[in-house]
């Protein structure tokens, strides 16, 4: 149990960086000012296929590619990880390349991409009188509590999308 509460104070931990990152300085700061350039309206939005695009262009993606770069062996882990003394490896120990990394960032964020698809999708949520709850954004939340237990319930404390990846968080031996 102390595995998984560390492991998800340092993913909120990364969640809030990438969400003040991309939120403020990258929604707020940028592409609020500039999308009316590009002829991007709140009309625009109202089409649940421009909504999606834009959520994957300027939320998800940029969120992955912290996770991605961060998880690989281009660093030495995202900043919640480096906090707690964790590092994301293959089975054999061995630091994971950008390409894996990004799999398994894209598996280990599908609960998201999910529940945002079941909140976009037949029409964006936002712009109805009374939106309901959805189907889509209810299986998005069931994934998200698999993966949970499934850190929970093995014991190498291994969620399903690092089964699916092969790859593993250690927590890191400091050399003195």
């Amino acid at each position: 149990m102390r595995h998984l509460t560390k492991r998800t104070l340092a993913y909120f931990i990364d969640c809030l960086i990438a969400f003040s990152v991309v939120m403020v300085v990258f929604q707020w700061g940028l592409a609020s000012n500039l999308r009316h350039l590009v002829g991007i309206t709140d009309d625009w939005f109202r089409d649940s296929w421009h909504m999606q695009l834009y959520v994957s262009l300027t939320i998800s993606l940029p969120v992955w590619l912290y996770f991605s770069y961060f998880d690989s062996r281009l660093s030495k882990g995202t900043f919640g990880k480096r906090i707690f003394g964790f590092r994301v490896t293959d089975l054999k120990l061995k630091p994971i390349g950008f390409g894996k990394a990004f799999l398994r960032t894209a598996l280990k964020l599908l609960p998201w991409e999910i529940a945002h698809a079941g909140v976009i999708f037949p029409t964006p949520s936002y712009y109805e009188a009374e939106p309901d709850i959805r189907l889509m954004s209810i299986i998005g939340i069931l994934l998200f509590v698999a993966y949970v237990l499934s850190i929970l319930f093995n014991k190498e404390r291994r969620a399903l999308y690092e089964w699916m990846v092969n790859t593993k968080v250690i927590i890191q031996v400091k050399m003195y």
